[in-house]
């Protein structure tokens, strides 16, 4: 009906079309800028580059960024983009044009995955994906564009799933059962992959010949879990189960600021490896950057351990030689470094709740009679972040009598206080949903200072706030923080006895700032006091009503008096935390004196708490790390890391011979409700007392060790974009 030259301008609108729906015009531009400046495609420009041991990893990393990354960005840009002598003939047939997510980035056609021709057609056979070997297994990878929905111009527009029918076919055929998935299908607006498997709410879908059905979603903080029934309508009696684990935590801009999370994504993904199964099949967006980053990362892994060294630069080169652009950026470059990196410094740390209390009396071993226990040696691991975060604000001397110790929030972290005048929200802005954004987004020029830092938890951000128990003159700030961040949840682990410091509530009504305070119920048990605190802002009409858990038992020592007893009110607050419906983004205020010593053991066991029930996994030395790097003074001591292990062994005794959780401790304590004048007679407590890669450097970087410069973002020293 077209003669040939129509028929391709007419593919390549619709090539562009699709290209529009998932890249943006910027992404357009710096490509075609890209295709006019001078590139090397072949060999020449190749470095030799010796491969790394294990014993001196820590060391090269170190000079490799040096001077701006100056050595890493040398060896990344001598690597060909694409190698030319490669055909891809097959990519470029008009036919399979329109499969294609980008036009530059092809499979080559030594390598390319071969569908069957079923239907007999041209191009049937064709799909953007590559076989890649691992580290010494021949085709242990396939690496796969993200799934294409496209429109072809005919006499209408008309929506297409092609290539979904053909990705399916691909695993069919390829008997494979694993699929890494390592973007969201939409990201800052942009369409980064088709959805090909169904969802909760449609558990069964059709593909073509393929019966794809949902059978399990399991949802975890970092990655998403799916068990996937696979059935051909040609044989409905081979069934095949096919495990989806799509990584959600790499940001839309740059790379994950945590390599830990890309090592723990390998090991789910090997957890459901099958001798038996063909290929893994990763995919992103165009299959090439964060998918070759996750190859290289496994690849490397196996090298280090089954060799002692690994040649990233030569993998890097020839995963190239599969497919080109594999590794996209530097930055990516630069990840696979510190992953592997992290696990030779730090090993592997991460514990099953069923194997716990064996790893509890493994760590107590000493591998000599002089030598510290294994526990020992682990916590003297953890990095110190000592010059890692600047705390410029409050040593400001304007802020400086509003700290009650030495230890000052970081400013990166710290919880910001909009000037509050009464009139910048109303009652209807207060009922809207909480801003989970950083607080570095808002002006400082506009905020004051409060001794209080987000920490980072289980689920995400800002799940936490550890601030230092407030001073007379702070109260009112600290009230208006609890106000500004809609947190409904207090935990207080000071003793209203240390310091004499002001009680910040009353028996009676009182107003704080613009915040007027007044306890309507107390529950007292024989650890905890549990009080119901209305809080109001005074040109509101919005009454809100906060949780306020106060610990008894915890009295100038480091460590709690009795560990079953905190472990009791952190389910009780938990319980508590999601009974009141509390949105995203609404966190938990935590406070002692300082904000860290006690609070950072409640937040590590807050985190903890929340791994262990969805993921039956605790990783100890990761919660306590990145604790170190939110607030200084968290966790300093090796009895609170040890009391970490026990508070979980008592969380999880054995029963039966299995570990298994404690029953809730609400069914066990008698509770009394009286108001607060009894409360506080019957408590013996005085009534008038109380008071983004830019990390990594520093996080392999061991205790004591000067910091190094951070490596460059995804988004420096590049020429072209990352899809």
């Amino acid at each position: 009906m077209f003669s040939n030259e129509i028929y391709q301008e007419i593919t390549l609108v619709c090539v562009f079309l699709n290209y529009r729906c998932s890249v943006s015009t910027a992404d357009l531009f710096i490509r075609m800028t890209i295709k006019n400046k001078k590139q090397s495609y072949d060999e020449e420009n190749l470095l030799t580059v010796e491969p790394i041991a294990a014993e001196i990893l820590l060391e090269t990393y170190k000079r490799k960024l040096a001077d701006e990354g100056r050595l890493f960005l040398a060896e990344f840009q001598s690597i060909p983009r694409i190698f030319s002598r490669y055909p891809v003939k097959e990519a470029k047939k008009t036919c399979n044009a329109i499969k294609n997510r980008y036009v530059d980035i092809l499979p080559y056609d030594e390598n390319r995955v071969q569908l069957t021709t079923g239907s007999g057609e041209a191009g049937s056979d064709y799909i953007n994906a590559s076989f890649i070997d691992g580290y010494k297994e021949p085709k242990k990878y396939i690496a796969a564009q993200g799934k294409v929905v496209f429109l072809i111009f005919y006499l209408i527009w008309w929506p297409k799933e092609e290539t979904v029918g053909d990705f399916w076919r691909m695993i069919w055929e390829q008997q494979s059962s694993i699929i890494v998935m390592v973007t969201r299908c939409e990201e800052g607006n942009r369409v980064k992959c088709a959805q090909y498997w169904p969802t909760p709410e449609r558990e069964t879908e059709i593909f073509e010949e393929f019966i794809v059905k949902l059978t399990s979603e399991d949802l975890c903080p970092d990655y998403i879990i799916r068990r996937l029934s696979l059935v051909n309508k040609r044989d409905k009696n081979s069934e095949r189960e096919i495990t989806h684990i799509q990584f959600i935590s790499w940001p839309d801009h740059g790379v994950p600021g945590e390599p830990h999370l890309l090592l723990k994504l390998r090991r789910r993904v090997n957890s459901f490896k099958n001798f038996f199964s063909g290929p893994i099949v990763v995919h992103c967006s165009a299959g090439v950057g964060r998918t070759g980053t996750y190859i290289g990362i496994d690849a490397m892994m196996e090298g280090l351990e089954a060799e002692g060294r690994v040649d990233i630069y030569g993998y890097v080169v020839s995963l190239r030689r599969k497919r080109c652009l594999m590794v996209q950026v530097e930055a990516q470059y630069i990840l696979i470094h510190q992953a592997l990196l992290e696990h030779n410094q730090f090993g592997e740390t991460e514990i099953s709740v069923s194997e716990l209390h064996s790893v509890m009396s493994m760590l107590k071993q000493k591998s000599a009679d002089s030598e510290p226990t294994l526990l020992e040696e682990e916590f003297e691991r953890l990095p110190s972040f000592k010059k890692w975060r600047t705390f410029n604000t409050g040593i400001m001397e304007e802020n400086k009598k509003k700290n009650r110790s030495s230890i000052i929030p970081y400013d990166y972290n710290r919880v910001l206080l909009k000037m509050d005048d009464g009139h910048s929200h109303d009652s209807d802005a207060d009922d809207e949903e909480p801003d989970d954004s950083s607080d570095e987004e808002e002006d400082e020029t506009s905020t004051k200072y409060i001794n209080a830092s987000h920490i980072h938890g289980y689920w995400g951000s800002h799940a936490l706030i550890t601030a230092q128990t407030p001073l007379e003159d702070t109260s009112a700030d600290f009230w208006l923080m609890v106000y500004q961040k809609r947190a409904f949840t207090i935990v207080m682990l000071s003793d209203c006895k240390e310091d004499s410091e002001p009680i910040y509530w009353s028996r009676e009504k009182k107003t704080f700032g613009d915040i007027e305070v007044e306890v309507t119920s107390t529950d007292i048990s024989p650890s905890v006091i549990t009080r119901s605190i209305q809080i109001r802002h005074v040109r509101r009409k919005e009454i809100r009503t906060v949780k306020h858990f106060q610990f008894l038992k915890w009295k100038g020592a480091e460590l709690p008096e009795q560990t079953q007893d905190f472990m009791e009110m952190i389910k009780n607050i938990r319980h508590a935390y999601k009974d009141s419906g509390s949105q995203k983004g609404v966190p938990v205020v935590v406070h002692c004196d300082d904000g860290s010593s006690r609070s950072g053991i409640f937040c590590a066991l807050w985190n903890l708490l929340d791994s262990a029930d969805t993921e039956k996994l605790v990783d100890i030395f990761q919660v306590v790390k990145t604790l170190r790097k939110e607030r200084q003074g968290m966790m300093s001591s090796l009895e609170q890391y040890q009391f970490l292990y026990s508070a979980l062994g008592v969380a999880f005794p054995v029963q039966n011979g299995e570990v298994k959780p404690v029953k809730d401790a609400a069914e066990a304590d008698q509770v009394q409700v009286v108001n607060e004048t009894e409360s506080a007679s019957e408590s013996e407590q005085p009534v008038s007392t109380t008071s983004n890669v830019q990390q990594a450097a520093a996080e392999i970087t061991p205790p004591g060790a000067d910091e190094e410069p951070s490596p460059p973002t995804e988004d420096s020293n590049l020429q072209h974009s990352t899809v």
